[in-house]
């Protein structure tokens, strides 16, 4: 219960009243979202529910706003249940939930598991009534890089019972997949609690290693083709380059049963080759030395998950999670976590198809590039899904396929038929945050100019200082982007 105790006291009088809510509940249903944060903390609070033995249904959605809203009413009006669990969404939503509980008036509450940032001005924390609201940001805490959704729901286990410290290991999963560990210098805050939290009762192991995907799973050439985490030119999807790389280094494909290697299998000599090749091949392709001492650091293993798979290291569990919800099953990465087994076999067949694409997408970015507008980079791939495309501009930003210097802002044309809307994600590097660029809150501010100025609902946005997004109506993109592009060189000149 350390953890508990050394949170803000009014964040644990928040967890205190949802399990009291939980507690008391008989029929729940658990809404998240569909990224691997979403994934793991829905996951949690399945697995809570079990354990205090409640009756519930559990969805993964998309977005939570005005058009998927009516979707978390159908699903309430199906089931009549007396309490709703919102995970890893909400905080921005909490008009169109205060509507909700308004109108339902069967429910005793709704809890809301966040940790994103508040998106209306004076934003109350819901405690009193019927909604309980439990984010970081409400206690001077950041959601960005000390907790993450799927940590907060973690919280809420422990404060049901510290029995549930299993859990941990996809509180880790979660903050991970959130890129939270990315951020700075490794977990920090109450991420960095849960992992030791995890270390001490044996849930997972943390070293030092090669960074990479697949470093448990894929045969060596493998390893390297399929690299997106940096995109590396002359290796990343050149599969007769990736062979001669091990080859050129005296490293061994297979076994003496004629078995594939894979990287946990070589040698401390073998790594030390393999990684001084790498770092050449990196820094050969112009990349900074910040990209190439970054393919080295803490590799977190999952004790409790099968070995030689991709659930027992939390960076590959986390894009497995991520392969199930970007292609519309992020029911099927729910499963995985809840260790379904038919599941598994299914995510690591979504999950090739996932690498691919996004592997696809770098190398068309690569060709194509980017349009500079002055305050950031504009990333329009028209072969690049809406549910893919922030990841795609992250890694790009990550393997200095587009400058840091700005941020990049990527647009999904790719969207369904049915809605008017353009799904745009935004990231910027953490030398920007210093800077002052803040994209959730410029995103917000200019949704709520153009809102204001059309006396309708044209762009809602939310998100993080360094990973925001929106949703904009095609009319009024053109609008929307240079008004971001505006506010952003504006905030630069001034610092």
């Amino acid at each position: 219960m350390d953890i508990i105790d050394s949170l803000p006291s009014e964040m644990v009088d928040a967890l205190s009243l949802a399990a009291h809510h939980i507690r008391d509940s008989k029929r729940v249903l658990a809404i998240s979202h569909i990224d691997a944060d979403g994934i793991t903390s829905l996951a949690i609070v399945i697995s809570l529910l079990e354990r205090e033995g409640k009756e519930f249904e559990w969805r993964n959605i998309h977005q939570l706003n005005t058009e998927t809203m009516s979707e978390s009413w159908k699903l309430i009006q199906d089931y009549r249940p007396d309490l709703v669990v919102f995970s890893d969404l909400g905080t921005g939503q909490m008009r169109l939930i205060r509507e909700l509980v308004e109108s339902e008036k069967s429910l005793s509450g709704v809890i809301v598991l966040d940790h994103h940032l508040p998106q209306e001005e004076g934003h109350e924390v819901g405690n009193e009534g019927r909604i309980i609201e439990v984010n970081p940001h409400n206690h001077g805490l950041s959601g960005s890089y000390d907790v993450s959704g799927a940590g907060v729901a973690f919280l809420l286990a422990l404060m049901l019972n510290p029995g549930n410290y299993d859990l941990s290991e996809l509180a880790i999963v979660g903050a991970t997949g959130d890129l939270q560990r990315y951020y700075g210098k490794g977990f920090v805050g109450v991420n960095k609690d849960i992992v030791e939290l995890a270390q001490r009762t044996g849930v997972v192991r943390v070293y030092r290693d090669l960074t990479f995907f697949g470093i448990n799973t894929r045969p060596l050439p493998f390893l390297l083709e399929f690299s997106t985490e940096p995109f590396i030119p002359g290796l990343t999807g050149e599969r007769d380059a990736c062979y001669a790389f091990f080859e050129n280094r005296q490293i061994p494909l297979k076994d003496e049963e004629g078995n594939w290697r894979v990287w946990t299998d070589l040698s401390p000599e073998e790594k030390r080759r393999a990684v001084q090749g790498l770092i050449e091949a990196i820094l050969e392709a112009g990349y900074d030395q910040s990209i190439a001492q970054g393919i080295i650091g803490d590799v977190v293993e999952l004790l409790h998950r099968p070995p030689r798979s991709e659930m027992r290291n939390a960076k590959e569990f986390s894009t497995l999670l991520n392969a199930c919800g970007r292609n519309s099953k992020a029911e099927v990465g729910v499963r995985i976590c809840l260790n379904d087994q038919e599941a598994y076999a299914q995510g690591r067949t979504l999950l090739q198809v996932h690498r691919q694409n996004l592997a696809d997408a770098l190398r068309r970015l690569e060709e194509g590039g980017y349009r500079d507008m002055g305050g950031m980079y504009v990333v329009q791939d028209p072969d690049t899904p809406d549910t893919i495309i922030g990841i795609v501009i992250g890694m790009a930003q990550g393997s200095r396929i587009v400058p840091t210097d700005k941020p990049v802002i990527g647009i999904a044309t790719r969207e369904s038929e049915d809605s008017p809307y353009v799904k745009i994600s935004g990231r910027a590097h953490k030398s920007l945050i210093k800077r002052g660029i803040n994209l959730k809150e410029v995103f917000v501010e200019v949704a709520r100019t153009l809102n204001e100025k059309y006396d309708a609902l044209v762009v809602e946005a939310g998100g993080h200082p360094m990973a925001a997004g929106a949703f904009v109506h095609t009319q009024h993109l053109d609008e929307f982007l240079k008004m971001v592009s505006r506010a952003f060189s504006e905030i630069v000149s001034h610092r």
